[in-house]
């Protein structure tokens, strides 16, 4: 499949608008609630995201797959690790040398807003017939499969 040409991508665009105009209210209440006090910024939950791997980065390589600046990233860092949600451990390869790693509270923090956001489509996709439903679930299932694909291809580039 070539790309999209600008009709069919501003149709996609506008789409997606109304599609996630649908989820925000839902899944920005359960992100607030994981929070509690001070509101989470997009850059912090899009570390969450890209932290959400096996291969823990190391403040630099993390800096780079957020696009900015260690000294900047080493404060979001230590924010992320007063709430619990990352923690910084010493490499078994180079002790000299620290990853960035998230927490059991991390990883349950995405996992509960990766449930709410899903609950949120599944009240839009209630007014779906049967057929519509299933093509949706099977469309999800290949873009999951299309983005393990990019992400094996692709491991460190950039997911935000």
């Amino acid at each position: 499949m070539g790309p999209l040409d600008g009709a069919e991508r501003d149709r996609l665009a506008d789409d997606i608008g109304d599609f996630r105009r649908a989820l925000i209210p839902g899944t920005v209440l359960q992100l607030l609630r994981g929070f509690e006090g001070e509101e989470p910024s997009v850059i912090q939950i899009a570390t969450l995201y890209v932290l959400d791997r096996p291969d823990p980065p190391t403040l630099r390589e993390l800096a780079g797959r957020i696009d900015r600046s260690v000294s900047a990233t080493s404060r979001l860092v230590d924010r992320l690790v007063r709430r619990g949600l990352v923690g910084r451990h010493s490499d078994p390869g180079d002790r000299r040398v620290r990853r960035i790693a998230l927490t059991a509270d991390g990883a349950g923090f995405l996992r509960g807003f990766e449930r709410a956001r899903a609950d949120a489509q599944c009240e839009v996709m209630a007014h779906l017939t049967a057929d519509e439903r299933e093509l949706v679930i099977r469309a999800m299932a290949l873009l999951g499969e299309a983005s393990r694909r990019r992400t094996h291809a692709h491991p460190t580039r950039p997911e935000i």
